[in-house]
Parts: structure tokens; C-alpha cells; sequence
């Protein structure tokens, strides 16, 4: 997750973005931790930023399970990812993509 986090923050500098780069940051982590967790392969990380808008997704090469935000219960211990990326993100979603892999993204404004 780490290369993940430093791939976005470098293409963040480059394009001078302007928008909260922190929560960009742990959003693509939550991504990113989703795809080594769930999906079991190894992902790429694609960003589209201008000004303060910025589009990341998170590509793994399982794209049979589309990820869904769920309300664990108060004992467990993993399952809010989806729920910060949710409370954080203008918008996300994934997709099926046609060589079979899977895209989760987000927007920030």
C-alpha cells in the first residue's frame, strides 16, 4: 500500500493539485488494502487530478467479486473501508472491465 500511497502523492505534486491530498491518500490505501485483501492479485493504480478534482482507481485482476460498502457489527474488526471511502469520496464505484480484471474507484472535489 505504501508504493501505492507514494505513486499518488507524486502524481499529486506533479500536477500542483490544490485539493486534500491527505484524504486522497487514505482513500487510495483503503483501495488498495481491498485489492491485496480480497481480490488476492496484484493491482495498478491509475489518477486523473486537475485543480482540486481528482479521480483514482485501483485495478486488481479479479473481477468476479464488485466490491460493496457493508455495516459490520460492532465487534468486528475489518469491513468499514468501504464506509470511509463512502463518507469521504464525492462518489465511487467499480466496474467489470473486459479483460476480466475489476476497476474501484473515487472522486474527491
Amino acid at each position: 500500500m505504501r508504493s501505492a500511497r507514494e505513486f499518488v502523492a507524486t502524481v499529486l505534486v506533479d500536477v500542483a493539485f490544490a485539493g486534500d491530498a491527505d484524504a486522497v491518500l487514505l482513500l487510495v490505501s483503503e483501495l488498495a488494502t481491498n485489492a491485496v485483501r480480497h481480490a488476492g492479485t496484484h493491482f495498478e493504480v491509475t489518477v486523473d487530478a486537475q485543480g482540486t478534482d481528482v479521480r483514482v482507481a485501483v485495478i486488481d485482476h479479479d473481477g468476479s467479486h464488485l466490491p460493496r460498502a457493508r455495516q459490520p457489527g460492532a465487534n468486528e474488526t475489518s469491513g468499514r473501508g468501504l464506509l470511509i471511502v463512502e463518507q469521504l469520496a464525492a462518489s465511487w464505484g467499480s466496474e467489470e472491465l473486459s479483460d476480466g480484471s475489476k476497476a474501484v474507484w473515487f472522486t474527491l472535489a
